[in-house]
């Protein structure tokens, strides 16, 4: 059977704004098409968004050449992989395949929006067959096997009329055996150019790469779990090591990101792998960033992530105020947040610091401590933004009906946005949309140029000037609030 798997671009609406361009690999497409692969199917896979951006961003044209691509591949089984913001264009491609491969070809979406709102999707999507709950390999190798049935477990889908859910599947266990990313299956090219947006805002050759799959807490605003499903599972350290080696031989790149949720999930299992990747001599040729939570951060752990390789911690510190953190279900306190960044500075790491705004309960005084943590804790990155409230997190399932109506999936693209469709604050709107319109304009824009400028190479000089011109353009008209940024 041909396969293709897509991962279809946010809407137009929404999508590009900013500087930020992806170039991360999806490893859940990559690992899906090994699977696939090894079962005997042939397998191609189109990246929405990488084609718009080689395409300057002209819709037309990159639909055009995933129809192509539909016409020459003449896919039996064509698999979309849904994050809440390419719903509508995930809809889209949908109906192209229906269109021009035939009602046969089988559709079918998968990934978190799927895995939370399958019966949602479907009833609004005609053109999508299926919805996979849950990670794909095992379920879309079925699904390329034999087709929809009810035998196949872990899908939603259409019979006379009505919506059938099967049996949940089950995790993988020895997600080792699953193989390695089918990395030929893209355009390394443009992945492994050197980047700013992979180890931000450092202008290295990088990939991804994942060592485990999910996380050890429930806060209530993230969806990271849904998918992978509960508890952490690790791929072994040979794995890991293997892939490592792999990125710097077959891929050229000089760093990785671990896109773990957290790579502190198991402490010794990240100070063995550390050591492993030491005696491997891998810290020589292979810098890299993790996550962790702030209780996971200690001496011991820092300086071995250091001795291994580490150069950037990126920390969830989400807000600086400790009721905030409380409500988000962090289970982490500002005292916490200031001795992760306090140890991480002894280790001489850098810093990424996620924040968001908006939060449930949120105050004007709960406002302000977030701004003061992020002055006292200067951190090299500052990622800031309105809470999204995911489907499938408890945020989402405890909203009103009528706010949940609201919501605009394309909306949930870039959560930056000065358009506020849910307030969960305990601020009224104008209060709080402002608030945000200062916080964005004043403090975190100026601290990003400065980040981007800092990390530009001497060498770029025609990358240097609009952002030196830009900084001394903020400081010379608001001298001010330029001495409140955490430069």
């Amino acid at each position: 059977m041909n396969v293709l798997l897509v991962y279809p671009a946010p809407p137009p609406s929404a999508w590009p704004k900013g500087a930020f361009r992806s170039r991360w690999i999806p490893s859940g497409l990559a690992c899906i098409a090994t699977v696939l692969r090894r079962g005997g199917h042939r397998v191609k896979i189109h990246l929405c968004e990488e084609i718009l951006e080689l395409n300057q961003y002209d819709r037309a044209a990159a639909r055009a050449s995933l129809q192509a691509l539909m016409r020459e591949f003449r896919p039996d089984l064509v698999g979309l992989l849904l994050v809440t913001s390419a719903v509508p264009e995930g809809a889209i491609v949908a109906e192209d395949a229906k269109t021009l491969l035939g009602s046969q070809t089988l559709v079918v979406a998968g990934g978190p929006h799927p895995t939370v709102l399958p019966e949602e999707l479907l009833a609004g999507c005609p053109a999508i067959d299926a919805a996979v709950i849950g990670e794909g390999e095992l379920t879309m190798l079925e699904l390329a096997d034999h087709g929809i049935s009810p035998s196949v477990n872990g899908i939603v889908f259409r019979r006379d009329g009505t919506l059938v859910r099967t049996l949940p599947r089950a995790a993988v266990k020895d997600i080792d055996g699953l193989g390695p990313p089918a990395y030929d299956l893209f355009n390394l090219k443009h992945f492994m150019e050197p980047s700013r947006w992979l180890i931000r805002f450092l202008k290295l050759p990088a990939t991804n790469l994942r060592t485990s799959r999910g996380c050890t807490h429930r806060c209530s605003f993230c969806a990271g779990h849904l998918v992978s499903g509960l508890n952490v599972r690790h791929h072994s350290i040979e794995y890991v090591l293997d892939q490592m080696r792999r990125a710097a031989t077959e891929l050229g790149v000089t760093a990785i990101r671990f896109e773990d949720d957290t790579v502190g999930a198991d402490r010794g299992r990240l100070l063995e792998l550390c050591a492993a990747i030491r005696r491997a001599g891998l810290h020589q040729r292979l810098k890299w960033e993790a996550c962790l939570r702030v209780n996971q951060a200690s001496d011991e752990v820092l300086a071995e992530m250091k001795a291994a390789g580490c150069i950037q911690i990126e920390y969830g510190f989400e807000s600086g105020s400790t009721e905030s953190l409380r409500r988000l279900g962090k289970q982490t306190d500002i005292e916490l947040n200031r001795r992760a960044v306090e140890l991480t500075r002894r280790a001489s790491l850098r810093i990424f610091a996620d924040i968001m705004v908006g939060l449930p309960g949120e105050t004007e005084a709960d406002f302000e401590a977030t701004v003061k943590f992020l002055r006292w804790a200067r951190p090299e990155i500052i990622s800031a933004a309105r809470l999204c409230p995911l489907p499938g997190t408890p945020i989402y399932k405890n909203l009103d009906p009528a706010a949940r109506a609201r919501l605009d999936w394309a909306d949930f693209s870039y959560p930056d946005s000065q358009v506020n469709p849910v307030n969960l604050t305990a601020m009224p709107d104008r209060q709080i949309n402002e608030l945000y319109r200062k916080f964005q304009k004043y403090f975190i824009r100026p601290q990003v140029t400065w980040a981007l400028l800092r990390d530009t190479p001497a060498a770029e000089r025609r990358q240097q000037w609009p952002l030196r011109k830009n900084l001394a353009r903020f400081v010379l008209r608001h001298p001010l609030k330029a001495m409140q940024v955490p430069w």
